[in-house]
């Protein structure tokens, strides 16, 4: 229950969100009520899906059910992706479902194609080898889609311009040229500017809108979603926060406002709740604060916005 993670200032150490087993860690946290639909995407390319109130409801310092006795999963597969599907997609008949792979492909598809999905899964995306899903988010074609990296690199160009793929089998296109090393660790959508706009940081219909990242040793900030230009898919893109010693990679990077909360977890199965507007707001070529402190050998895997449906 979200009531059992309150909210904290920023900086500090958490509190237990879930008991992880031996070789096992955190890869991702949804907010979700009983009625979502869960759709779970395996390293493998095949998608599942679950009722959220056939997840069993834990303690902060249980462990969970194993995802095999819940789904007819593979045991040589490994969970990459998760997110919520809209139960009634009739009334979203002007979106789509984006998929981004680690490597940097992405692949527009509707929602009908996903909309049927059997005990035993189906085939989401084709992929290469040592390639998975990295992220998979609904869009409008009056939407941007931002590809962030974990070296601190992001794009952000137009939904419009990528065409709807027929089939599902398909590997995608190029959404961005990564460097030797490099992958995609977030994928997110956000409203589109136009290239002519002269959006200032006073603007009352944009001021409250920012990207925040967060790094894998519990540094991050937040940063104007103007300063990150319109550009065409393919890209090499621009620097989003900068990796260091200090920040380490980046785990994640999302849009949020000022009045947003956040959950973020760590591979220990730490969480911590914390208000966006207790974020520095900084460029995008900056370091960012300590908004979680870690113990050794420990990193974040995964940072959220709580969804206001669900609060």
């Amino acid at each position: 229950s979200l009531n059992n993670v309150k909210t904290q200032k920023r900086g500090g150490k958490g509190k237990t969100g879930i008991t992880t087993r031996n070789e096992d860690s955190v890869v991702q946290t949804l907010s979700v009520n009983t009625h979502t639909q869960v759709l779970f995407f395996s390293s493998e390319g095949l998608v599942y899906r679950l009722k959220a109130w056939k997840i069993p409801v834990g303690t902060s310092i249980s462990k969970g059910k194993s995802v095999s006795n819940l789904l007819q999963w593979k045991n040589h597969q490994t969970i990459s992706s998760i997110m919520p599907f809209p139960e009634d997609i009739s009334e979203k008949k002007d979106h789509h479902l984006i998929f981004v792979t680690s490597n940097g492909k992405i692949r527009k598809n509707n929602l009908e194609d996903f909309s049927s999905i059997s005990a035993a899964g189906k085939i989401a995306m084709k992929l290469d080898h040592a390639d998975k899903i990295a992220g998979v988010q609904i869009c409008r074609n009056d939407q941007d889609i931002i590809l962030s990296t974990k070296s601190g690199k992001s794009i952000r160009f137009e939904s419009s311009k990528l065409r709807v793929f027929k089939g599902r089998s398909s590997k995608g296109i190029r959404g961005i040229n990564l460097t030797e090393g490099d992958k995609i660790v977030s994928l997110s959508i956000i409203d589109h500017i136009k290239k002519s706009s002269k959006l200032k940081s006073n603007d009352k219909n944009s001021a409250d809108k920012f990207v925040l990242s967060v790094t894998e040793n519990g540094y991050g900030k937040r940063t104007a979603h103007f300063d990150y230009r319109v550009t065409n898919r393919g890209g090499k893109g621009i620097i989003n926060i900068v990796t260091s010693q200090r920040n380490g990679s980046v785990s994640s990077s999302f849009p949020v406002s000022a009045e947003d909360e956040i959950i973020i977890s760590t591979d220990k199965g730490k969480v911590i709740r914390t208000r966006v507007k207790e974020i520095r707001i900084a460029g995008r070529n900056t370091q960012g604060v300590r908004i979680i402190k870690l113990s050794n050998n420990e990193k974040v895997v995964s940072a959220i916005k709580i969804d206001d449906n669900f609060v």
